[in-house]
């Protein structure tokens, strides 16, 4: 609507008044005399009404309406006027005029659309420049101060709480792997938890104050903004979930999507070859989908935390080739997964028919980063084997790792080696490219 000036100068007599509708409201000003009108509203109810001067009458988009007179004569009174005027008239609707239900065939209907703002949101406070991680070149980390995100559409705004090591993954990039692209400076991070401190426009389930987990790479800094449309991977943390577990949420979600993209099913047995992380989850995963789980490694601590956690055997490899015999004995397997990034394919298949550690027409899931894979043609015929890749993880596997540590039912605790403060992030990632058998789950705490 508009400013209407002189409105009560222009107005006209209405004798009678034929049965219309429009698609935007329409205001009758009475000016003078007497008269009545009446509608129909959208459920096709009728109601009458009396008007005379001074009278103001709306009649609501769609709402078909007129006038018949009064009821003595059939008609309004003589001197009846009356000035019109027309509410919005939304995108799309018909110009002003009268408009027949019998030959328009619709009815129309507004619908109410509230668009988020933040017009008049108090600015955050928050400082120009952060911390974040970054490698400025290869085989090295450093801090950097970095522009702090704002809040836009789609996104929620977080101040990070804790974020987690992906030890393969940020390992791979740190040294110019294959997921590195070659270029520096470079970074990588994917598991990322924090306090809400602001909600953009079109967001629906997050507020101020959740405690989120976003495994969409919002790398290691001290504010984020990560999506938060339904497709996104961000996840309200459970109350029951302790903040500092949930941020392996991203690399126990890598392993909760290997599982389910191996069809890991009741009683099948599975080899996790690598008990980092990453093989921990897999481990445990696969024991909750009801199979029969060995986990092998040359590292007797991460043994040790595999079997607190319920796999049922470990095995402890050495250099040589010929401790595989014990992984033999203990097999033949439906599934491996090659969680390690060590080239082992060849004691898993064996270098020609039948001396690997599968059965017929098993699967093996190569898993951890690696530029190429090799292993023997004739075994892998011999087994008729398949041999699957998975990549990131999608949203519903987190909503189940989140579902299942609120439960108890999948750990994180014993996973946990270093929480350290991120000030000492820069000696974690030296460690991680000199030595990185001597970490485990490490979380970086941001408070």
């Amino acid at each position: 609507m508009a400013l209407h000036k002189g409105l009560t100068k222009i107005g006209f007599k209405v004798s009678l008044c034929e049965k219309h509708f429009h698609d935007h409201d329409e205001t009758w000003v009475i000016l003078q005399g007497k008269g009545t009108g009446y509608w129909v509203d959208h459920g096709g109810k009728r109601k009458e009404f009396d008007l005379e001067a001074g009278d103001v009458w709306m009649i609501p988009a769609g709402y078909e309406h007129g006038s018949e007179g009064l009821k003595a004569t059939s008609k309004n009174s003589g001197d009846f006027a009356i000035a019109v005027f027309n509410g919005t008239l939304p995108e799309g609707s018909h110009k002003p005029g009268h408009y027949y239900v019998e030959t328009e065939r619709y009815i129309p209907t507004f619908e109410l659309r509230k668009t988020p703002t933040d017009r008049y949101t108090e600015p955050l406070g928050l400082p120009a420049l952060m911390r974040g991680i970054i490698f400025p070149e290869k085989g090295k980390a450093a801090f950097q101060k970095e522009p702090t995100p704002g809040c836009n559409a789609g996104t929620v705004l977080c101040q990070s709480l804790f974020t987690g090591l992906t030890n393969g993954t940020e390992r791979n990039v740190l040294l110019g792997g294959n997921y590195s692209g070659g270029q520096w400076p470079n970074r990588c991070g994917y598991q990322n938890v924090g306090i809400v401190l602001a909600v953009g426009r079109d967001v629906k389930d997050f507020v101020v104050g959740d405690l989120v987990f976003s495994g969409d790479f919002c790398q290691h800094t001290q504010y984020f903004a990560a999506a938060a449309s339904e497709n996104s991977l961000i996840i309200k943390l459970p109350g029951a979930v302790e903040p500092a577990h949930a941020a392996l949420f991203g690399v126990a979600s890598v392993a909760m999507h290997d599982v389910r993209r191996a069809g890991v099913m009741l009683g099948e047995k599975v080899l996790v070859v690598g008990a980092g992380p990453i093989g921990q989850f897999t481990a445990q995963a696969a024991r909750l989908a009801g199979a029969i789980v060995t986990i092998c490694d040359l590292n007797d601590k991460r043994l040790a935390v595999a079997r607190t956690l319920g796999t049922h055997a470990t095995i402890a490899l050495t250099p040589d080739a010929a401790s595989w015999a014990a992984v033999k004995q203990a097999g033949p397997f439906d599934v491996v997964f090659e969680d390690s990034g060590a080239p082992v394919l060849e004691h898993v298949l064996g270098g020609t028919w039948g001396q690997g550690v599968l059965k017929h027409r098993s699967r093996v899931v190569v898993v951890a980063g690696r530029d190429r894979v090799e292993y023997s043609f004739n075994a892998g015929q011999g087994y008729e084997l398949s041999v699957l890749h998975a990549s990131h993880f999608v949203g519903d596997d987190l909503r189940q790792v989140s579902r299942l540590a609120a439960e108890g039912m999948l750990k994180f605790g014993p996973v946990i080696q270093d929480r350290v403060k991120v000030e000492d992030a820069i000696a974690i990632y030296n460690t991680l490219r000199d030595s990185p058998s001597s970490l485990f789950g490490v979380v970086f705490d941001w408070r």
